[in-house]
């Protein structure tokens, strides 16, 4: 089902009790809190209206005059019982609460957190397609087992630590699978060192999907713990093969939705999320509805995938010819995520957890390492032309297994932010959101996600998920 179960807070809306008002005296609404514009009518008969607590990520169905109390800060009108569930979800919080020092806070605590520890490990810096709006410069490095030793060595000093008490490995790239037999041969090491410490390991990857195989998908999920894999479908099949074009002349789509139909049908990985990846822009936003209709005719609604928008963005490139508006996208977004819902395909319409964090870039506890053996703190640096040589912030052979990472350019970035840095310090989303992306912040572009300009459809939307009926715009 879209984005989880909602909790409701629907009792009498009358004046408060006296502990209902004592409790409100002092309380005011979230600056974290989205109030929908429209009541929804129950089975029962009884009207709700959708409000979202993006500090827990809570969905909750709340009678209209809630809502417009709510909305217009008169907390101690609230009944107790509403006013509790409220406050459970922090949708109502002290007045005197430093809420977004709270927010950054808890991305600090997870970032500098040495319990949990995330590597993202490029096997290889070659890719097998030349995708149209990638920005990296793919090149087949030299292998030598000394590298890989040395990757090996540092991650399993991680895992060796007392103090740890997870690794989660991210296979990244280029295109891993072509370094297929490195990934197997890395991951028994971890994977035994893992159970022989008691620490909790598993795996996720980013791939075209192009060299998937069954006998593939069951050495990763099987021999390697992979437990998420994300595959990028960009358009039916004419518009993904034109986009995303293998550099030997051939196509992928048809062999990615073959195998991957077949991994649903099989029922062989119980524990494996996979995420279709949709990339956007002008070239193609015309035929995503197609590809939509085409993934649920397919059998994609199954609850192995997750249908995942995303608008294309730069990365080390100019992409400014091609690249939507904010709000174009937006908009149109809503309308697949609709689209999607009503077909059965799983997506995400609310986040249903704040996030840890922003990403790697701003996470101590986590690095990027390539395939010559070069740290880097940001995704966005490695195989970029320029920054893949002045962005390394170590070498493994120049560095203890166990050290933690050096600092790195953005390792500031929640510091900021809670200065009032960026647009992000008085964002409604940022809870979760991190900031997206500091990088792109600093090049000047303004990489807020969609949910920041479309969430009142998507409360919309995760309405009539939950079997509501609208029964029309509030005033």
């Amino acid at each position: 089902m879209p984005n989880g179960t909602g909790t409701t807070a629907t009792g009498p809306t009358g004046h408060g009790d006296s502990a209902g008002e004592t409790a409100a005296i002092d309380s005011v609404a979230s600056r974290y809190l989205l109030i929908g514009d429209t009541a929804y009518r129950r089975s029962d008969g009884s009207t709700v209206t959708p409000v979202y607590a993006t500090r827990t990520a809570k969905l909750l169905f709340v009678d209209p005059s809630v809502a417009r109390r709510l909305r217009t800060g008169q907390i101690s009108e609230i009944d107790s019982a509403d006013l509790s569930e409220l406050v459970d979800a922090k949708a109502v919080v002290p007045a005197d609460e430093d809420e977004r020092g709270a927010v950054v806070s808890r991305f600090k605590r997870f970032s500098d957190n040495r319990a949990y520890r995330r590597f993202t490990l490029m096997p290889t810096s070659n890719c097998n397609m030349g995708c149209s709006y990638c920005g990296q410069e793919h090149y087949k490095p030299v292998p030598k087992e000394s590298r890989l030793g040395l990757v090996a060595e540092r991650v399993l000093a991680a895992i060796a630590e007392p103090e740890v008490r997870s690794v989660f490995v991210t296979w990244f790239g280029g295109e891993p699978l072509l370094a297929l037999r490195t990934i197997r041969e890395l991951s028994t090491k971890f994977i035994a060192s893992a159970r022989e410490h008691g620490t909790a390991y598993r795996a996720n990857m980013a791939t075209n999907g192009s060299l998937l195989t069954m006998r593939t998908m069951h050495r990763l999920y099987d021999d390697c713990l992979l437990r998420s894999m994300d595959v990028t479908i960009d358009g039916p099949q004419e518009q993904h093969d034109a986009r995303r074009f293998l550099k030997n002349g051939g196509r992928s789509f048809r062999r990615i939705l073959t195998v991957l139909g077949e991994a649903a049908e099989s029922g062989a990985f119980p524990d494996l999320t996979v995420n279709i990846r949709v990339n956007i822009d002008n070239a193609n936003q015309d035929h995503v509805s197609e590809l939509l209709d085409e993934l649920a005719a397919a059998g994609f609604t199954d609850r192995l995938f997750r249908v995942q928008l995303f608008p294309v963005h730069s990365w080390g490139n100019d992409v400014s010819a091609v690249e939507l508006g904010k709000r174009a996208y937006a908009d149109r977004e809503a309308e697949w995520l609709a689209q999607a819902t009503r077909s059965g395909l799983h997506t995400e319409l609310l986040p249903q957890q704040p996030r840890h964090g922003t990403c790697l870039a701003t996470t101590r506890n986590a690095e990027l390492i390539d395939a010559e053996g070069r740290m880097y703190g940001c995704s966005e640096h490695p195989l970029v032309p320029g920054e893949s040589s002045t962005k390394v912030i170590a070498r493994l052979d120049s560095l203890s297994p166990g050290a933690i990472r050096p600092r790195a350019e953005f390792d500031h970035w929640y510091q900021s932010v809670d200065e009032g840095g960026p647009q992000c310090s008085s964002c409604p989303v940022l809870p979760v959101c991190g900031g997206a992306c500091p990088k792109l912040w600093q090049e000047g572009h303004v990489p807020c996600p969609s949910i920041k300009s479309n969430w009142r459809q998507r409360l919309d939307l995760a309405a009539i998920a939950h079997g509501l009926v609208p029964e029309g715009a509030l005033r």
